[in-house]
């Protein structure tokens, strides 16, 4: 398969199953929030901010937008109900490792 022909089914891939994901610091968060939560460390806002992924600002706003498509959920802490835990919602969760897969698989049969 050719370089370009894989390209195109990544991005086919994402346009049909991840089309919320529009930018670069949507996938950068996702990613982060999602790593996070399976060390068993999830992020607050602060901690993602923290991250430098972008500005403040524009990390609450697709955190805001992430959240009303489903991709992002909020809980309080338990330790600390004031906090607000980050975390990737189960179906998100489901489509990146089906997107994990995908990328996998090209990989292999490139070698």
């Amino acid at each position: 398969m050719t370089a370009f022909k894989k390209l195109k089914t990544i991005r086919m891939f994402e346009k049909q199953h991840l089309p919320h994901l529009r930018t670069h610091e949507d996938f950068d968060i996702v990613i982060e929030v999602g790593f996070h939560q399976e060390n068993g460390t999830p992020l607050t806002l602060k901690g993602l901010v923290l991250l430098n992924i972008s500005s403040p600002a524009t990390v609450q706003r697709r955190i805001c937008s992430l959240v009303q498509n489903g991709i992002i959920t909020r809980t309080r802490c338990a330790s600390d109900r004031r906090s607000i835990e980050l975390g990737v919602s189960t179906q998100t969760s489901e489509l990146i490792e089906r997107y994990v897969q995908m990328l996998t698989d090209l990989h292999l049969a490139a070698t």
